[in-house]
């Protein structure tokens, strides 16, 4: 089998993607590129496989036949559309969003449009949209409805072969329009209205059966609000709100059908497992970790039950919910076989005899195999970058250090690949910043960075998810104090551990991590000397003015949540009007587009910049949003950020 995985790569990257095995390798080229093969996915009868590919610069589907390990066919759209997110509707037929980059920008985005085909290419055509009407297979058949909405899939119906369940959510400036649930034959573009959504923003849960069961929202005060739905009056019933937490999640309806499970912080500071139960509300504690919440599940076949859980705690763990179930003695099996990697089921056959296993680690960016039960074998697929495959890549670390306040702060330490000791340290900062975190693995622009010679450190400062609400909530009105002193006591900590030398230390970051950047630099001026701000906030008062945020239902509220309403302070906080305490040399990267982070706080520090007299690098993209999308820009930028280093730090 090994040697099919080569054949059919070397097909697909000489016919399809382009060379994946070339001898001479720029590592700014290779750690720029997009996965080659991601998202691979099993057909229910097993049949078929489809993996996202990169054709001509667009992403598309190959499909493959599992027998024989053949390419059978590679869909692709004309024009400017993409293969976005996708899935297996029945054994032959798949739907796919379909996503375009708009005028100005390289990313493509998602517009409500679903396209639906069988393997072979037959039959296809868009079923959801608002060009649905505007394309048809054949004049004899009537013209579907086109819509002018957004299309998610709630519940492909696994025993009903021509419709699945979508959530509709119609087009409107205020963001506050109200979803439907609507039944979708997946052949004609037929729809037919199951339930009005009880709020705007709702998710719905279905049972086994594709009985709509629950709905969940957030609403203009960023509070979460659930309802239960009755079949019988097909009417919304709220749930009262002490009944649950504000991490409240669900997973799925349970296998007796009398209660959901639902990820939550309920009376808690972790978020665990919990059972609701449907009658009375009431909550049963089903796994909660002692240090760190939840990351994700793994289900059943028939999506009821939960057989196991990752958490990430340094690297990552799996507890296994019960041995009862065939799924759970297998992904026990799996993790023996694929010790110390992280692990997640992609899909499996109706049957289950045919498993899709995707693994990674911080030295492997992803690979796919495909496990047959009956034969208990397992075939590696397709890797994810496999012109990476021969490239010696960092070993990542797990770290922790007591913060300025004493709090326990984790992160991630990765030393550089060349030899000797004490490398140059660069502060790599993650976005956000609440409830986003670094996680153990592959990260291309810290291998990048491990490659070129420079350490790096990653911290999950006060704010970042994944340690608890009292750690998410303790970096609320903290951006520019409590939180940037967790970094640079993590940056002090790295020195006075032997790990980096006091004064060869550059701190980088994007979004968050741009703006974590610079105020680092201005309160400790002395501790870093370059810092590189990526799709950056700068100026903090804008932000309830300016970008996406404040345009959603509950931005505001959320705002003034995590910000604060102290426009003094805010602006003592903003980078932009503390420039005058950089020492640090500054490399500015923005992209024109961006709508998170709008170019106008790039802008604003660097019209502060120029009236304080201080020195600084500009890289501007026309044609990206909130970071790079594409790799070629992608590559400018880490080659000008490569130089930038090697102008500022000592080798």
């Amino acid at each position: 089998m090994y040697v099919q995985f080569i054949r059919l790569l070397v097909v697909f990257c000489l016919t399809i993607t382009g060379s994946c095995l070339a001898t001479e390798k720029d590592m700014v080229v290779e750690f720029s590129k997009a996965a080659a093969f991601s998202d691979v996915k099993i057909s229910p009868d097993g049949k078929f496989l489809a993996v996202v590919i990169n054709v001509e610069k667009k992403k598309a589907l190959g499909i493959v036949n599992r027998a024989e390990f053949k390419i059978v066919n590679v869909i692709r759209f004309d024009d400017d559309y993409e293969v976005g997110q996708y899935l297996w509707v029945n054994d032959e037929r798949l739907v796919i969003k379909m996503v375009k980059p708009d005028r100005w920008s390289k990313e493509p985005k998602y517009y409500g449009e679903l396209f639906a085909v069988n393997w072979n290419g037959r039959k296809g055509d868009i079923i959801y949209g608002y060009s649905a009407a505007q394309r048809q297979t054949g004049s004899n058949i009537k013209a579907r409805e086109a819509t002018q909405g957004w299309a998610e899939i709630v519940d492909v119906l696994r025993d009903d072969k021509r419709k699945i369940l979508i959530s509709s959510t119609r087009w409107g400036s205020d963001g506050n329009i109200v979803p439907e649930l609507l039944s979708l034959d997946v052949y004609s573009g037929k729809t037919r209205k199951v339930a009005h959504a009880p709020a705007p923003h709702s998710n719905f849960l279905t049972d086994a059966n594709g009985d709509l069961v629950l709905a969940s929202s957030t609403d203009s005060r960023n509070q979460k609000a659930v309802y239960r739905y009755n079949t019988k009056t097909k009417d919304w019933s709220e749930i009262p709100k002490e009944k649950f937490g504000n991490r409240f999640h669900p997973v799925a309806v349970n296998d007796t059908g009398d209660g959901v499970l639902v990820f939550d912080n309920y009376q808690q500071d972790k978020t665990g497992l919990f059972e609701l139960k449907l009658a009375d509300f009431s909550y049963r504690q089903v796994f909660t970790d002692s240090k760190v919440d939840i990351s994700s599940v793994e289900v059943t076949k028939d999506g009821n039950e939960v057989f196991a859980f990752k958490l990430d705690d340094g690297r990552p763990g799996y507890a296994l919910f019960s041995d009862k179930y065939a799924e759970a003695k297998l992904f026990k099996q799996l993790l023996q076989t694929f010790a110390g990697d992280a692990l997640h089921i992609t899909s499996k056959t109706a049957d289950s005899a045919f498993w899709v296993v995707f693994s990674y680690s911080d030295i492997n960016p992803g690979a796919y195999y495909l496990y047959d039960a009956n034969k208990k074998a397992i075939t590696r697929l397709f890797e994810q970058m496999p012109d990476l495959a021969d490239v010696e890549l960092a070993s990542t670390q797990p770290v922790s250090f007591p913060s300025f306040d004493k709090q326990m702060i984790h992160g991630y330490f990765t030393p550089a690949k060349t030899p000797g000791s004490k490398k140059p340290l660069i502060v790599n900062v993650h976005g956000g910043p609440h409830g986003v975190r670094d996680i153990w693995g592959f990260d291309p622009e810290v291998q990048l960075l491990a490659n070129a010679g420079y350490s790096v450190l990653q911290i999950n400062y006060r704010g970042s998810g994944g340690y608890g609400e009292d750690f998410l909530q303790a970096g609320y009105l903290q951006w520019g104090d409590a939180i940037q002193r967790d970094i640079i006591a993590g940056t002090e900590w790295a020195i006075s551990s032997g790990m980096a030398d006091a004064d060869n230390i550059c701190i980088i970051g994007a979004s968050f991590g741009g703006y974590s950047a610079l105020q680092s630099a201005t309160l400790a001026p002395d501790l870093f000397r370059c810092a590189v701000g990526v799709a950056g906030v700068y100026d903090l008062n804008i932000m309830k003015s300016e970008g996406d945020v404040p345009l959603k239902s509950f931005g505001i509220a959320y705002l003034d949540q995590v910000l604060g309403t102290d426009n003094a302070q805010l602006d003592l906080y903003s980078p932009v009007n503390q420039v005058g305490k950089l020492k640090a040399a500054v490399l500015i990267a923005h992209g024109k587009l961006d709508d998170r982070a709008p170019i106008e706080h790039a802008l604003r520090l660097k019209k502060a910049m120029d009236e304080a007299g201080k020195p600084y690098q500009w890289l501007e993209f026309d044609d990206e949003t909130h970071g790079f999308y594409s790799p070629q820009n992608r590559e400018l930028y880490y080659r000008q950020l490569l130089a930038f280093l090697q102008q500022h730090l000592k080798k």
